[in-house]
């Protein structure tokens, strides 16, 4: 409490966002809205898709690529419950929206629970994490130039099958770590409309997992991948990566 009391209210504000990430509140896109070659789509910050706060805005990155590949960086407006992103489509076709939170590293201590920084900061902790949250969506503008399933640009990528899911169906999803499927990594499937998970699934030996589609509305699919191989001493012990997925269910 004595810590806590000689912060800063945005150090004890950026600290609970910090702790409530890793206790499983991630960031998702949602739904763009589209008119003519404009379009606009906004950045969430919660739990099962229920808003909570918003990260803060130095540390998101987003890229959006058009139908060619082509890269473009959308302009930024950031609001108190989240923040939206606005480009211009160069042609029409599939769209592929994604943001990037930077890697946050924190500490995990006996005395004094999470704490900001590095590990060599402080004298008891028994874990430290660097943590990075990605977001994605897809989406069309005007006519549907024909989807291909890949990984364009995450370390940690969810890609489905198809670009819309059916209620009553399984959507079929691909998870990617640095390029190559994951297999045994779970996803976990979050309904909008009832603001729960729905269902987990472990990818299977290539890496794919279907999920059953229950009802209608925005979904989101996350994936967390631990990778103890990117620990840096003195800092942290592992890289922590957490993806989302967001899409549409529609009735059949």
């Amino acid at each position: 409490m004595i810590y806590l009391k000689s912060m800063k209210l945005e150090q004890v504000k950026s600290m609970d966002k910090m702790v409530l990430m890793v206790k499983g509140h991630e960031i998702w896109i949602e739904k763009p809205k589209i008119k003519g070659d404009t379009v606009e789509f906004g950045l969430c910050y919660g739990h099962n898709m229920a808003v909570d706060g918003s990260p803060d805005a130095k540390k998101i990155l987003s890229a959006v690529y058009a139908p060619d590949k082509t890269r473009i960086i959308p302009a930024l407006k950031s609001g108190k419950n989240g923040h939206s992103f606005k480009f211009k489509a160069i042609k029409p076709g599939i769209y592929t929206a994604f943001v990037d939170m930077s890697p946050a590293i924190f500490s995990n201590t006996k005395k004094e629970g999470f704490k900001d920084g590095p590990k060599r900061l402080y004298k008891d902790v028994v874990y430290a994490g660097a943590w990075s949250q990605m977001a994605k969506t897809i989406f069309v503008v005007g006519e549907n130039g024909g989807y291909k399933a890949e990984t364009v640009h995450a370390v940690l990528d969810i890609v489905p099958k198809e670009i819309s899911a059916k209620v009553g169906k399984t959507v079929e999803l691909t998870v990617y770590y640095e390029g190559k499927s994951l297999p045994g990594i779970e996803v976990k499937a979050v309904s909008k409309k009832e603001g729960k998970e729905m269902a987990s699934v472990i990818t299977d030996k290539d890496g794919v997992a279907r999920v059953p589609i229950t009802n209608d509305g925005k979904w989101m699919f996350i994936v967390r991948h631990r990778d103890p191989s990117k620990a840096v001493q003195d800092q942290y012990d592992e890289a922590v990566f957490v993806t989302t997925l967001s899409m549409e269910a529609i009735k059949s």
